[in-house]
């Protein structure tokens, strides 16, 4: 039988990191860092989660460059991280998006809602992990995917590769559980950094290199 899935919960407020983990911890086996540099030194000692829950608004080491830093310890590059912020304003979401943060959850979170966005983002892993697997099997594909797509993040690179296929927005949204308006968003943000104008030339591009 499979061991649970671990979850990694990172937070300087302890009464956050308590409730986090009793919210969790029937589900999934949770591990706990009361800042960004603990987190960094668990990930780096080669304690490797399959999500991350990560807090913005964290001293020394906010959630923001701590993300980054996760970001550069290879062994972690795949693994899901949504944020935790007490802060609802549309700045802070677009933030997030831009470094490509699977999710983003305001505190205090709703135990349903929590439980709900972890296993989404941990189905989409496994996902992406099984696509990834088929497209290695079956030669270049990926590589090729991965070439036209180099500079954007992993979020990004999901909504592209369904733009590609001809999916709209609103069937994107479906497919990844993301909201109408982060789907437009991501979208807006591929387009600028491929320099297209739009979904058909983005297509048009693909398939002329391709």
């Amino acid at each position: 039988m499979a061991g649970r899935e671990r979850v990694l919960v990172v937070d300087d407020d302890r009464a956050h990191l308590d409730l986090a983990e009793e919210i969790i911890g029937e589900h999934f086996d949770v591990m706990l860092a009361v800042s960004g540099v603990h987190a960094l030194d668990i990930l780096q000692d080669g304690e490797i989660p399959d999500l991350i829950l990560l807090d913005v608004d964290m001293p020394v080491m906010d959630g923001y460059e701590t993300f980054c830093r996760i970001r550069e310890i290879e062994a972690v590059g795949d693994v899901p991280i949504i944020f935790l912020t007490g802060k609802t304003n549309s700045d802070t979401e677009l933030v997030a998006l831009k470094l490509g943060a699977q999710d983003y959850i305001t505190k205090p979170f709703i135990k349903e809602n929590l439980l709900v966005r972890i296993n989404l983002r941990l189905d989409e892993a496994r996902r992406l992990r099984d696509v990834k697997n088929r497209l290695q099997a079956v030669g270049v594909a990926e590589e090729k995917f991965i070439s036209f797509t180099s500079g954007l993040t992993q979020a990004e690179r999901k909504v592209a590769q369904l733009i590609i296929q001809g999916y709209g927005n609103h069937e994107i949204a479906g497919k990844l559980n993301y909201t109408i308006g982060y789907v437009n968003n991501i979208a807006t943000l591929i387009y600028g950094k491929l320099s297209v104008r739009g979904r058909r030339e983005l297509r048009a591009m693909y398939n002329s290199k391709f």
